[in-house]
């Protein structure tokens, strides 16, 4: 078993098993891409593919939807037709990219073998296989999220205004994704210029990813006569979340859990809805302050609960393999057996990625490659935590935290747990820190599944 092991180890510190891991990840996800074809499943938000025909036929609208993944499918449709199916298979290409910039960052951080660790996790681990066909903002997302925590490290390390530039473009494309990454493309070049001291690198990353977003912030007006702040769903995603009416802990309507909201709610959000879009932006934004400044125990409490939500685990249907079956029982042990052999991943990620932060000094890492990974996964779900948050939102930062747990698996080769947990051994206030990190995210995982089970979510479609 050691020398299968040792080999195994051999083998993943080689640029060739690189390509090995990301070719066979695209043969398991083109085989349920082939499956799914042109339809989409229950679950699938269908408005990023309509928005990206409509930017195609040159249509003026309202944008509700962040313009990111319209615009890239827009590309995908000039070059291979209008069909879902080639929306679809063109997701696999940002696969490609994210596994090779996954790479890359777990690479300059420790070493190649730990980069093809990582990369072969998210080969095999099925949220990220289920994604990787969806034309939505979840693999685009975290393609760009990783590909800018990799671009900062190596400008932070040696300055350039090709990385800067190329770290500008990772940002807006990520601010134009998903609107709630704006923040990070002001805090990144923040914290360029913290780091190295040069205005040049920080300036150069802060103005192209200005350019971006500028560029369609500027069309959206054209559209619509307004200014929007890239898309219409912010302001009611904060009014959604933020509210008299709105639940203590499920704050998101788009979640598996029942929302559980009084019809004064749906009353009030219809009234809004008869008004221009610019006039119910407006009201959004003006409902949800006032709660928030009038009720603030209410609103720490939500963003409390709020961030528990958004570690928990996604919840899985079966699709697309409950296509074969009519059964109910049997969709639903589909759904419940993808969900468990998600955690199979999910939960080792996070808890080595833990063990990790606590026992730094065991590994040869510099601090602020730590800081940049942890302060962008941070900086990244903070809007979740004051707006609409779920474990599916989870998505993009998970492969972060993996870049700790493959260096801890990868040390594992040479070292004993006890070599690699000696800082927790020797200090009391770590090792108790650190128990109370873990022990709060077993409590998190604990509390979701109690709330899963008295909802009575349903596990097939």
């Amino acid at each position: 078993m050691k020398q299968f092991l040792s080999g195994v180890a051999e083998w993943l510190d080689s640029d060739r098993a690189t390509y090995v891991i990301v070719g066979f990840g695209l043969i398991l996800r083109i085989i349920p891409l082939v499956i799914v074809d042109g339809r989409f499943l229950y679950f699938e938000n269908p408005s990023y593919y309509e928005m990206g025909l409509r930017l195609l036929r040159g249509e003026k609208f309202s944008p509700y939807w962040p313009p990111g993944v319209p615009y890239y499918l827009l590309i995908a449709h000039k070059i291979f037709g209008d069909g879902l199916f080639a929306a679809r298979a063109s997701i696999l290409l940002i696969y490609v990219g994210f596994s090779f910039a996954l790479y890359g960052l777990a690479k300059e951080v420790s070493s190649r073998r730990a980069g093809n660790l990582a990369t072969l996790l998210f080969a095999w681990y099925p949220t990220y296989i289920r994604s990787a066909f969806n034309p939505s903002t979840e693999y685009p997302t975290a393609a760009c999220l990783v590909a800018a925590v990799y671009l900062a490290i190596r400008v932070i390390r040696k300055p350039s205004l090709l990385l800067s530039t190329a770290l500008g473009i990772a940002l807006g494309s990520l601010a134009l994704i998903r609107a709630s990454s704006l923040l990070l493309a002001v805090l990144t070049p923040l914290y360029l210029y913290r780091r190295t001291k040069r205005c040049a690198p920080a300036l150069t990353s802060l103005l192209v990813s200005l350019v971006l977003i500028s560029a369609w912030l500027w069309k959206a007006y054209n559209m619509t006569g307004r200014f929007v702040m890239v898309n219409d769903a912010n302001a009611y995603n904060l009014f959604q979340s933020n509210n008299a009416y709105t639940p203590l802990y499920n704050t998101c309507a788009d979640n598996p859990v029942d929302w559980g909201v009084s019809s004064q709610f749906t009353e009030m959000a219809r009234q809004i809805e008869t008004q221009e879009p610019g006039v119910q932006q407006q009201l959004y934004r003006r409902i949800a302050l006032h709660h928030i400044v009038s009720r603030p125990d209410l609103f720490c409490l939500r963003t409390f609960n709020r961030f528990r939500a958004y570690f928990g685990f996604p919840i899985h249907r079966g699709e697309p393999l409950t296509r074969y079956t009519s059964f109910t029982k049997m969709r639903r042990g589909l759904g419940l057996a993808v969900t468990l052999l998600d955690l199979c991943f999910y939960w080792p990620i996070v808890i080595l990625a833990i063990t990790f932060c606590f026992n730094l000094p065991s590994f040869s890492v510099k601090t602020h490659c730590l800081v940049t990974i942890l302060g962008v996964a941070f900086a990244y779900a903070f809007p979740y935590w004051l707006t609409c948050s779920q474990p599916r939102y989870n998505f993009p930062v998970v492969p972060l935290f993996s870049v700790f747990a493959a260096m801890l698996l990868d040390s594992l080769v040479e070292r004993s747990w006890k070599d690699i947990l000696a800082p927790v051994i020797h200090s009391v206030w770590r090792r108790r820190v650190m128990v109370l990190a873990l022990g709060f995210f077993l409590y998190i995982q604990v509390e979701w599944i109690w709330i899963v089970l008295s909802s009575k979510v349903s596990w097939a479609r």
